[in-house]
């Protein structure tokens, strides 16, 4: 079988959009055969909003962890690092914005945030609340249904979206914020590049740290801050991320696999997969799809 680059979902995600409605919108379901439970830290230029139609999902968001249950949603700002994971099987509904038309229609984007929780009535029963479900329950019945003209009343709805959250939702951010903001995005897109480049050699701290120009120490503590793991262990997420594609969609050995993908400790690696997977590699290869590439 022919080897196959995965896409990388620990890097900055460039999100790409459905053409007549200007922005990513889907409903899918996780875990399944195409979905991953969990979804390790990333970011992306667009702002993002979930919500659960069914199930629970944890969302940690700037090192920040909530649970999200059944018609509950969540903003995802522009450049928040976040993760999730689905705590039984759950059914998503995504909104994911492109920067470029946040830009366009809110001039003032750079500086502010949306925080569901800052405001005294945004709560997840108060008023504006419901609203913010109600648009996006009603943006999925237009877009499931594709009646004649949908995209014209999608946009409408997006456009009252947008309205709500910048009457209800709005919070200011300071300049010196975003500056900073930017610098340590900056460094850790250099760091995550790397990684991406090198994950299946070994990579020291000092040589990780020494790239973006931090001592040892000061690193490690920045790295887990903003990423909300070690660094080592943001290494090994990578690798069983790997481990798992070539194990659906290969038939190379289970030992084979580990060495392609840089794992040395046998028995850290099974822990690891069994914390992640629920299972060990041979139940998960039995139990899942296999591609012909």
């Amino acid at each position: 079988m022919n080897q196959t680059e995965y896409p990388d979902k620990y890097l900055h995600e460039e999100i790409q959009t459905q053409e007549d409605i200007h922005v990513h919108f889907t409903c899918y379901t996780a875990p399944d055969e195409y979905n991953d439970a969990y979804v390790s830290n990333h970011w992306h230029n667009s702002m993002e909003i979930l919500y659960i139609l069914d199930g629970e999902m944890e969302l940690v968001t700037n090192n920040c962890s909530q649970i999200l249950h059944k018609n509950d949603f969540a903003i995802i700002n522009s450049r928040d690092i976040h993760s999730t994971k689905c705590l039984k099987r759950t059914t998503i509904l995504l909104l994911q914005i492109p920067y470029q038309f946040l830009k366009k229609n809110i001039p003032d984007y750079d500086h502010i945030r949306f925080e569901k929780n800052t405001q005294p009535k945004s709560t997840a029963n108060s008023t504006e609340a419901i609203n913010i479900q109600f648009l996006l329950i009603s943006m999925y019945n237009t877009y499931d249904a594709k009646s004649e003209g949908f995209s014209l009343r999608f946009i409408s709805l997006l456009y009252e979206l947008l309205y709500e959250l910048l009457q209800h939702f709005k919070v200011d951010v300071s300049q010196a914020s975003i500056t900073k903001t930017d610098r340590n995005l900056k460094r850790l897109e250099t760091v995550i590049s790397y990684v991406r480049q090198h994950y299946n050699e070994t990579i020291s701290l000092d040589e990780v740290a020494g790239i973006v120009a931090l001592n040892t120490e000061y690193f490690c503590r920045f790295f887990k801050k903003y990423m909300g793991m070690t660094f080592l262990e943001y290494v090994n997420s990578i690798r069983l991320t790997y481990v798992c594609k070539d194990l659906m969609n290969t038939d190379y050995s289970i030992t084979d696999i580990l060495a392609k993908h840089g794992f040395t400790n046998y028995k850290l690696f099974m822990r690891l997969f069994k914390e992640k997977y629920g299972c060990t590699p041979k139940e998960k290869r039995k139990a899942g799809t296999t591609y012909i590439i």
